[in-house]
């Protein structure tokens, strides 16, 4: 029998043939491929633009604990800003009036000086005792403060123009956003009946340099019963959180007072972190 060389490739060729995975498995390992591929690629960018916001709920996951000793040091904080003074520790001396008096004459002779000092006309229109006055001093600028994350944000009110565009509007909110929070235009301010409309961002792209990029991006950790303080045009308001939310981007009736008898106030953030799919928001009644 003759040895032929085109016979014996055909065979091995056909051999080949036969073992190559079926088509659809083929189609099943490339896909699988792609998705996986793709997945880390996305999950690695999503980790780097929002590295910030998710290095926070990591901390917050691990280390619980770490936010609940920032709420003692933002209500140490609370407490020391409330400065208590005591008319009659201030006028007691070790030394007279007299003999306070021959020490300057010593040191500077040549000082003249008149005084006029009435403990009861300085504290005129205070109701209690001259002995028993305290007074508490607020911050000067607008605050929020989020006490069981440790959060003490500047508050800002943003003017608009009733005829101003939805993009006009949002470029001066993003632009706002890099340096505090925001009320929303037409809501109630803080301490008023209705609404008072906060929001802030959960994240940012990592280019826009502000310490406030990821400032919201740990409320989903409230609860029922926490505290939201508000330090606005000079006074203090406390509210307590009730209940919360999630809304699609655009639902403007969460604008609007729930109970329009009520005092409220909402924080709102794009949801979830690194995303804009939904709103998630805060709700919050005034109790003090």
């Amino acid at each position: 029998m003759l040895h032929d060389p085109l016979l014996q490739y055909e065979h091995l060729a056909q051999k080949s043939t036969s073992k190559k995975p079926h088509i659809f498995y083929r189609i099943f390992k490339f896909v699988s491929l792609y998705l996986v591929l793709t997945g880390t690629i996305f999950a690695i960018l999503m980790g780097v633009l929002n590295f910030s916001a998710y290095s926070a709920m990591v901390t917050n996951w691990a280390n619980p604990d770490l936010m609940m000793s920032r709420q003692g040091d933002i209500e140490s904080a609370l407490t020391n800003a409330n400065v208590a003074v005591h008319v009659a520790d201030m006028i007691e001396s070790q030394d007279s009036l007299e003999t306070i008096t021959a020490k300057v004459a010593l040191s500077d002779p040549d000082i003249v000086y008149a005084r006029s000092y009435d403990a009861d006309r300085l504290l005129s229109g205070i109701t209690p005792t001259s002995s028993d006055a305290t007074f508490s001093v607020t911050p000067y600028e607008n605050r929020l403060i989020i006490p069981r994350l440790g959060k003490n944000i500047p508050l800002v009110d943003v003017e608009h123009d009733a005829h101003a565009k939805f993009g006009e509007m949002q470029d001066v909110f993003m632009e706002e956003l890099k340096k505090w929070v925001v009320r929303y235009p037409g809501t109630a301010r803080p301490g008023e009946v209705g609404n008072a409309f906060i929001f802030g961002h959960s994240s940012n792209y990592p280019w826009i340099q502000s310490e406030y990029n990821d400032v919201f991006a740990l409320v989903d950790t409230l609860v029922d019963g926490d505290e939201i303080i508000v330090y606005y045009n000079q006074h203090k308001y406390t509210y307590r959180i009730t209940d919360r939310a999630t809304v699609e981007p655009g639902d403007t009736q969460v604008l609007s007072a729930r109970d329009p008898n009520k005092k409220e106030l909402s924080l709102m953030t794009c949801w979830p972190v690194g995303t804009a799919l939904e709103r998630y928001i805060i709700f919050a009644e005034l109790v003090e």
